[in-house]
């Protein structure tokens, strides 16, 4: 009987965790690392820059607004787009290469040469030396260190086919003996007339409605009628 009360909790249990791992699959197990005053620009971080880009000694442009800080050429993440809608991706390495380094409220002036910047011939500056003006407002992400959740364990589908296969095993037993001692929750099976722990099932192989002794013994089983009654295995 103890073994039947331990199988109806490990199935519990097995439920609770499939259901924990499917509300919080995006549980992070790794995280970005912790941005310090002294946390320095790397590729893959996330930072808050504003700057004035000069050309021939002519103010061109301003900006501010978050930059992912990687080679232009490269396709930045949906995840970061995501995370930061109003991503702007300036237009080459040079900036990219001068910003590697900086620390939040850092300022620096940045000679661009032509061929760290504007590449592409139908870019309105091509060929063009580049003057930046940049300051660093502030580092949001330090991703030197990226996140990954438990979807991305190598082992994580296997042993979630594994646990599901265990509940089916245990679902499966648990329904061809329905009409046992325990139900399929491993709770105990009552008469079907009285709250009492039943004790004999109707012995109409169709049926095997649950009764305890005594309301079997006055009219028999009220679902189908039938007289003849099997004592449930304990």
């Amino acid at each position: 009987m103890a073994l039947k009360t331990n199988s109806g909790l490990f199935l519990w249990f097995m439920l609770s965790l499939s259901l924990f791992v499917i509300l919080y699959s995006p549980l992070q197990l790794s995280y970005a690392l912790e941005v310090t005053p002294n946390t320095v620009v790397e590729l893959q971080d996330v930072v808050v820059v504003n700057y004035t880009l000069w050309v021939n000694n002519v103010r061109q442009d301003d900006q501010e607004g978050t930059v992912y800080v990687n080679d232009p050429s490269e396709p930045v993440p949906g995840k970061i787009v995501e995370e930061f809608p109003d991503i702007k991706v300036p237009p080459n390495i040079g900036f990219m290469e001068a910003l590697v380094g900086m620390k939040a409220e850092d300022e620096d002036n940045v000679v661009v040469p032509p061929e760290k910047g504007f590449t592409n011939t139908t870019d309105v500056f091509y060929g063009e030396e580049l003057f930046y003006q940049i300051r660093l407002l502030e580092i949001l992400k330090d991703a030197s260190n990226p996140p990954f959740t438990i979807f991305d364990l190598p082992f994580f589908m296997p042993l979630l086919i594994l646990v599901l296969f265990i509940i089916g095993v245990i679902i499966f037993f648990r329904v061809q003996r329905f009409r046992s001692t325990y139900d399929i929750l491993g709770l105990k099976t009552k008469c079907y007339v009285c709250d009492k722990l039943a004790e004999v099932r109707c012995g109409n192989l169709g049926c095997n409605t649950p009764y305890c002794r005594d309301c079997f013994n006055i009219k028999g089983c009220e679902v189908c009628a039938s007289n003849k009654m099997v004592p449930i295995k304990k």
